[in-house]
């Protein structure tokens, strides 16, 4: 069984209730993710933790573990105005907004009027239960942080490197003065009042 954090290789077809393929590893490439991480559909994680390698299975997984059921709170009104080429929107079809990173934003054109386009701007899959024929092909190596320690600065770690003993900025200014912690400690302790001066 191959259990979470595993990174594996998936082959799969994916279909709806009608038989339509929606997605498959012929259109798409395989699968490759790391199992128990969030990076694919719930109920497609829980199954293939399950399996071996080389195996195949066939399953139906509900709507709640894919893509979550419609939710009519993702239809959205916009204003055409601030709509890009609004005259010439696609009713039926699927277009792509962009996020405040830059990042698509699919939503489906219900209609338009002479003010507003109705958006729905729920996942495509949504709402809906799919069947996966899975087979496992691979247990793949892990993958490594390839970003290079000097882009973290001085404070730069792996697990490979040896724990080093930090030297606080601050001492090592006092070391160039001839000073120790102790002497700005006493320095500091005589400027402080006492007690009895009434304060």
């Amino acid at each position: 069984m191959i259990g979470p954090n595993v990174n594996v290789r998936v082959s799969f077809v994916g279909k709806l209730d009608d038989g339509t393929v929606f997605d498959s590893s012929e259109m798409n490439g395989p699968l490759e993710f790391m199992t128990d991480c969030g990076q694919v559909i719930k109920g497609l994680d829980k199954v293939v933790q399950t399996m071996d390698v080389g195996e195949t299975r066939t399953v139906t997984i509900p709507a709640s573990d894919a893509y979550g059921e419609w939710d009519e709170r993702n239809v959205q009104q916009r204003e055409l105005r601030y709509i890009p080429n609004a005259e010439a929107l696609p009713v039926g079809q699927i277009i792509n907004f962009f996020g405040p990173v830059g990042q698509k934003v699919p939503a489906k054109v219900l209609r338009v009027d002479d003010t507003y386009a109705y958006l729905d701007f729920n996942h495509r899959l949504s709402g809906k239960d799919l069947t996966y024929e899975l087979t496992v092909t691979e247990i793949l190596p892990r993958k490594t942080r390839r970003t290079p320690l000097n882009a973290y600065g001085g404070m730069a770690r792996t697990a490979d490197t040896r724990p080093v003993r930090e030297q606080p900025v601050f001492n090592n200014f006092l070391d160039n003065l001839g000073l120790t912690g102790a002497d700005v400690m006493r320095k500091g302790d005589e400027a402080l009042p006492n007690d009895s001066d009434g304060i």
